[in-house]
């Protein structure tokens, strides 16, 4: 008798074993930059935007498991995926460091860059020589493509913070421009109460597009094709186009609930305060709608 019962016991724990073992194989490590919405950032410690929200549909319909992992900053993400802790990054730009540890989807989400500046300290942005001699700022573990990475590397003086930091470092007059992404820019801007006091340069300074970035080493290299399928049909039908302006209405309500709440302290908006940030709403999504849903003719990068 109790031979049976070591033997059904024993058998219970390969069978636990081996579903594990499927579980580990079929259940995926994703992650994405923090700071970036609405593409991707941070919320009650997971995920949210249009990036995670792309992947949980494509993986759903694909049956393919995942689990969302938070890191602190954007340059760690990259680190932990370099080290293959990491399947799989929900939205990045391609560059010659990152082809190195990271296979790209198919292009999802175009993205202009643009150059930032204090009101009243514009300059004339005509092409990236215009940046020389100024001192810049940008985002920890940012690249802009890799034609626009080597310039800054060889040419310009810009330093790495913290988003939040790089405006600040704007705001005081310690920075003569800041490097962005115009729908972070555009964000930030409202959530830190900036918009009456920046000023977004044209033309952009380049245009990027998003992919999905799968770590090399991973099994998930073997769903790739499937997944860029997937992309492709959502590109096609505006499912991405429909879901990013989803995600960029839902950030800003976000942004208008954390100021009614300061306007308890810090007083109520005026009737022109209210008219200005309604003009800005309209503008921005303007903007945006434009880019997203016509990808043709898209503004030169300002080379």
């Amino acid at each position: 008798m109790n031979k049976i019962i070591v033997l059904t016991f024993t058998s219970l724990l390969c069978l636990f074993a081996n579903v594990t073992n499927a579980f580990s194989q079929d259940s995926f490590i994703i992650s994405g930059n923090p700071y970036a919405p609405p593409v991707v950032w941070e919320e009650q410690r997971s995920l949210s935007g249009v990036a995670p929200e792309l992947v949980k549909e494509i993986f759903s319909d694909l049956g393919i498991g995942f689990s969302t992992r938070v890191i602190s900053d954007w340059q760690k993400v990259q680190d932990k995926a370099r080290a293959g802790e990491i399947d799989l990054i929900v939205s990045a730009y391609k560059n010659d460091n990152r082809t190195e540890y990271l296979n790209f989807s198919v292009p999802y989400l175009p993205q202009p860059t643009v150059i930032v500046v204090e009101k009243g300290k514009e300059f004339k942005f005509s092409s990236w020589d215009s940046l020389k001699g100024k001192k810049g700022v940008t985002g920890i573990g940012e690249s802009y493509g890799q034609e626009f990475d080597d310039f800054i590397k060889n040419n310009l003086d810009v330093d790495y913070y913290q988003l939040e930091r790089s405006f600040n470092q704007l705001n005081l007059g310690k920075a003569d421009y800041l490097i962005i992404d115009l729908y972070t820019a555009l964000i930030y801007a409202r959530l830190l109460n900036g918009e009456d006091q920046i000023t977004i340069l044209d033309p952009p300074v380049t245009i990027q597009d998003f992919h999905l970035a799968v770590q090399k080493n991973s099994a998930l290299n073997g769903r790739l094709e499937e997944i860029n399928k997937k992309l492709e049909e959502k590109i096609k039908n505006g499912g991405i186009a429909e879901l990013f302006m989803k995600q960029f209405d839902r950030w800003k309500m976000m942004i208008e609930r954390q100021s009614k709440y300061l306007s308890k302290y810090a007083g109520e908006r005026t009737a022109d305060q209210q008219a200005y940030l309604e003009k800005q709403d309209i503008m921005a999504r303007d903007r945006i709608t434009g880019l997203i849903v016509d990808r043709e003719g898209l503004p030169s990068a300002a080379q």
